[in-house]
């Protein structure tokens, strides 16, 4: 039994932690290169500015497909062989999005990217599974702030490199990072020890009597999507606003902006390890209310670069909070379960940043800065609301078996 637990102990190396956080990194990226390179795209295939939107549609669409019926594949087969699968896939279509001579077909090939670019979704509960309890949630908040840069390392990286040489670029050196880490991976990647299910078919059919079975999915789904929300409501009209008056910034500078949110994102990695803590729901208000505030301030100082810059450190400070408690929580429930957890969790997560990108577009070409504002707060103050309710029940209910 010491031996078991030592070998498990052992598994993960901080080497391999790097690794695989930054393969997370490098997966999620993926999803964001082409939102700074759409007038290179426009360009290159001679289409409406309007058109190429439709392309960043195909590839949420096919990454939400891919979190609903590839992810929960960990559940029923080696996630070791998925991961690597699912990284050498995103590198082919990469490659091939710069060889087709059409926007249709760059349409078909980037909905495959989507749907293949799930590997940091494999990679969470992979680890999750195969280590010791008391190290997951350190362990996941080391991975979530890789996720959580890939994000914002997307638009810096896929900005510049194709500012300096062109967007063909950046799809090519991201291919050839997939390649590079997945022959690492190959050799490094300890095997998947975790139960499996006996079938597939049997794990898709449990995917929504999971959400009413288990309650902590439902509360992570409503915090961590609202969050999401808001958080898209910041950054999607965030390059508008600073190409705008006063600031007037290229799309370089623009796109630099996102080493501001890397800070914030590395800042919050300490929040791993609350999710084992009793009080983790008063954590996760807090970050939630952390946001909150960095939109109050920026309604009042956005014309502020100091100030804005401040607002984006914060604010990214309680997304990243809010995305490592849910996911923490959600790893401490039975390890068979986890690659379908991640995946409800990953979609309803995605479609409320969807939902809160079209918000915040909207209201920012409506009202401007203060349409941001009131649009992400509400996002916000719904989930403390909802939050706040569920407690409420929870004491009247043990008010009434106390009575009992």
């Amino acid at each position: 039994m010491v031996n078991e637990t030592i070998n498990k102990n052992n598994r993960f190396s901080t080497g391999l932690q790097n690794i695989l956080a930054l393969t997370c990194a490098a997966a999620v990226a993926n999803l964001f290169y082409d939102q700074v390179l759409l007038s290179d795209i426009v360009k290159h295939f001679s289409i409406q500015a309007s058109e190429a939107g439709l392309l960043l549609s195909v590839i949420q669409i096919g990454y939400t497909l891919g979190l609903l019926f590839v992810v929960p594949l960990g559940d029923r087969f080696n996630r070791r062989i998925l991961i690597l699968g699912s990284m050498l896939l995103s590198a082919v279509w990469l490659v091939l999005m710069t060889w087709v001579s059409s926007f249709q077909l760059l349409l078909v090939i980037g909905f495959l990217l989507g749907f293949s670019t799930v590997s940091a979704q494999l990679i969470v509960p992979f680890v999750a599974s195969n280590a010791l309890l008391e190290q997951r949630g350190k362990l996941i908040g080391h991975l979530l702030t890789g996720i959580f840069m890939g994000v914002l390392v997307g638009r810096v990286f896929g900005g510049w490199i194709g500012q300096l040489f062109g967007w063909h670029a950046v799809h090519w050196t991201a291919a050839f990072i997939l390649i590079c880490i997945a022959s690492y991976l190959f050799w490094r990647l300890p095997e998947d020890q975790a139960p499996k299910q006996a079938s597939y078919k049997e794990i898709i059919g449990s995917l929504l009597p999971l959400i009413k079975k288990e309650p902590i999915l439902r509360e992570t789904l409503v915090l961590g999507s609202a969050a999401f929300a808001a958080f898209n409501v910041f950054w999607v009209p965030l390059a508008l606003l600073l190409n705008g008056e006063p600031y007037h910034f290229g799309s370089g500078m623009t796109g630099t902006f996102g080493f501001v949110g890397i800070a914030g994102a590395l800042a919050a990695g300490f929040t791993g390890k609350l999710s084992n803590r009793p009080n983790v729901r008063g954590w996760n208000i807090t970050a939630l209310l952390v946001m909150v505030l960095s939109f109050v301030f920026f309604g009042f100082g956005w014309r502020s670069l100091p100030l804005l810059i401040l607002v984006t450190f914060f604010l990214d400070v309680g997304s990243r909070m809010n995305m490592s408690l849910n996911q923490g929580r959600l790893y401490q429930l039975d390890p068979g379960k986890h690659s379908r957890l991640n995946a409800l969790f990953m979609v309803g997560y995605y479609l409320g940043g969807s939902i809160g990108s079209w918000v915040g577009s909207q209201a920012y070409h409506i009202v401007g800065a203060v349409g941001m504002v009131i649009s992400g707060s509400a996002f916000l103050l719904l989930a403390i609301c909802y939050e706040f309710i569920k407690k409420q029940k929870n004491l009247m209910n043990q008010s009434r078996r106390f009575v009992e």
